[in-house]
C-alpha cells in the first residue's frame, strides 16, 4: 500500500495518531448512502417519537389496573403499581431519547451532504518501529468495528464536516463514531542534523542510562507555539470543575455559618467533600504540568537522547531510539521523530 504525503503546512494534522494525505469529494455512491441514511433517520425518528406517548399511556392503563383503590393499602399492595409507574417513565424516555439519536443522526447525514468531503488519513500508528516489523502481521486491534493490523499502514477516511468515521481500509465502519483531527507542528530539519551528532547514551546501572552527554536543539516557531497552545489549554476543563464544586461546597459552608444553626452532616456530604478535594487536587496537577510546559515554551530547547542499540553479540539487533524531551515538564517531544502519544489526544 502506497503512502502519500501530506502537503507540506506550518502543522501536521494526524487522526489516531495517523497522518492527513488528501481531502477528496464524496463519490456518488456515498452520496445516495447518505441520502438513504437521512430519510430513514427521519422515518425512524418520527416512529419512536410517536411511541412515546403511547408507550407511557399503556403502562398508566397497567398501573391503575395494578394498583389498589382502597385508601389503607399496605405498602406491599403498592409496590406492583410504583414499579410499574417507574418502568413507564423509563420507556416513555427511552423513546424520545432514540427519537432524539436518529434525528440528530439525520442532521448529520445532511451535514456531510452539504459539505460533500471526505477526509483520508494514511499510515502507521503511532509508536511501531518500521524499521522493525514482524514478518508476520497479525490483526491486533479493532476499530468502530473493524479489524486491524497495527504493524501494517492504516487507512481511515472521515467526513470533514461531522467527523464522523466512514471506513477503516476501504470497510465500512459498522459503529457510530466521531473522531478528533490532532494537529502538531513538524519536527525542523535541523533536528535530524542535531540527532546525527549524538551519542548513544551508555548503560551505568541495570537499565539505568547517562544523559549527561544528550544534545539539544532549539525549538521551531511552530513547536513554540504548539506549547503554548497546549499550556493555554491543558487546564480548562478540570479548571471548571473545580471551580463549580468547589464555589458550591463554599457557598453551602458560608451559607450555613451565616445561618448559625446546627450542623448536621449526613454521610454523602462526605463523598461530596472528599470527591471534591479528588477534582481540585487533579486540577492542580494538571495547572503545574500546564505552567512547566510554558517554561519549556519559553525556554524554547528540547533535549536529545539517543537510547543504546540493542545488540546480538556483535550485530546490532535493534536501533536505540532518539528520544527528544522537554526539559521543565520532563515530557517526550519526539519518538525517533514523530510525535509522542500525549500530542496526538487533540
Amino acid at each position: 500500500m502506497k503512502i502519500q504525503e501530506p502537503t507540506q503546512s506550518t502543522s501536521r494534522e494526524t487522526c489516531l495518531g495517523i497522518p492527513f494525505v488528501e481531502e477528496r469529494p464524496i463519490s456518488e455512491e456515498e452520496r445516495a448512502a447518505l441520502q438513504l441514511e437521512a430519510r430513514q433517520s427521519l422515518g425512524r425518528s418520527c416512529a419512536w417519537g410517536c411511541s412515546a406517548p403511547f408507550v407511557f399511556f399503556i403502562f398508566l392503563c397497567i398501573m391503575a389496573s395494578v394498583f389498589p383503590s382502597n385508601n389503607d393499602a399496605t405498602t406491599v399492595q403498592i409496590l406492583p403499581g410504583i414499579v410499574v409507574m417507574v418502568l413507564g417513565f423509563a420507556a416513555g424516555a427511552a423513546c424520545f431519547l432514540l427519537a432524539n439519536d436518529r434525528y440528530k443522526l439525520r442532521k448529520i447525514a445532511k451535514q456531510d451532504l452539504r459539505n460533500g468531503n471526505i477526509k483520508r488519513y494514511q499510515g502507521f500508528v503511532p509508536g511501531i518501529d518500521k524499521d522493525n516489523l514482524p514478518e508476520t502481521p497479525k490483526t491486533t486491534g479493532n476499530i468502530a468495528g473493524v479489524d486491524v493490523s497495527v504493524y501494517e499502514p492504516n487507512e481511515l477516511e472521515i467526513f470533514k464536516a461531522s467527523r464522523r468515521l466512514w471506513r477503516v481500509n476501504g470497510t465500512r465502519a459498522t459503529k457510530l463514531v466521531f473522531l478528533l483531527e490532532e494537529h502538531t507542528a513538524f519536527q525542523p530539519e535541523q533536528a535530524k542534523i542535531a540527532a546525527k551528532w549524538v551519542e548513544p547514551a551508555p548503560v551505568i546501572a541495570g537499565n539505568t542510562i547517562d544523559i549527561s552527554q544528550s544534545g539539544r536543539r532549539e525549538l521551531s516557531e511552530q513547536e513554540t507555539n504548539e506549547l503554548r497552545r497546549r499550556s493555554r489549554t491543558a487546564w480548562r476543563k478540570p479548571g471548571l470543575g473545580a471551580l463549580l464544586f468547589t464555589a458550591y461546597f463554599g457557598g453551602l459552608a458560608i451559607a450555613q455559618w451565616r445561618s448559625g444553626s446546627p450542623i448536621r452532616l449526613e454521610w454523602t456530604f462526605y463523598v461530596y467533600v472528599i470527591f471534591t478535594i479528588w477534582i481540585d487536587v487533579n486540577f492542580a496537577k494538571i495547572a503545574r504540568w500546564s505552567w512547566r510546559l510554558c517554561k519549556d515554551a519559553n525556554s524554547g530547547m528540547v533535549i536529545i537522547t539517543r537510547y543504546p542499540d540493542e545488540m546480538n553479540g556483535e550485530e546490532v539487533r535493534r536501533k536505540g531510539a532518539v528520544i527528544e524531551w522537554l526539559p521543565n515538564s520532563k515530557n517526550n517531544w519526539t519518538i525517533n521523530g514523530e510525535p509522542a502519544p500525549w500530542r496526538l489526544r487533540g
